[in-house]
């Protein structure tokens, strides 16, 4: 029966613990003269080396989402040379363009648009 009592004890007192996020304990000095002075402060949260890993997670976020955004302005500026290419009636140079990018599928449909125009 004792060792019922001590197990539920100990589970009640880990739910309880789970439940209220970890305290950190700081510690700040100072020295004037021949006085020393600290305090120690206690903060939520993690500690400063979870804190500057989380920074350095954010940095690489904010820098994929910037490598996103000029993956799809370059996308859009070759899709508007190509088109601006094939509006002129310059469809082998709109196709190498897309070529040179890398970009087959729009060769293809640029190929593809220009035929019907130069059957005519």
């Amino acid at each position: 029966m004792n060792m019922k009592l001590s197990l539920a004890v100990a589970a009640f007192g880990l739910g309880t613990f789970a439940t209220y996020p970890a305290m950190a304990q700081t510690a700040s000095c100072y020295r004037l003269g021949n006085v020393a002075s600290c305090t120690a402060t206690q903060t939520m949260g993690d500690n400063p080396a979870q804190q500057r890993y989380s920074g350095f997670q954010e940095v690489e976020r904010l820098r994929d989402k910037n490598e996103e955004r000029e993956a799809v302005r370059q996308e859009q500026g070759l899709r508007e040379e190509v088109g601006t290419l094939i509006a002129d009636g310059k469809c082998a140079d709109a196709r190498k363009a897309a070529l040179r990018a890398g970009d087959f599928a729009l060769a293809k449909e640029a190929g593809s648009m220009c035929q019907p125009a130069q059957r005519r």
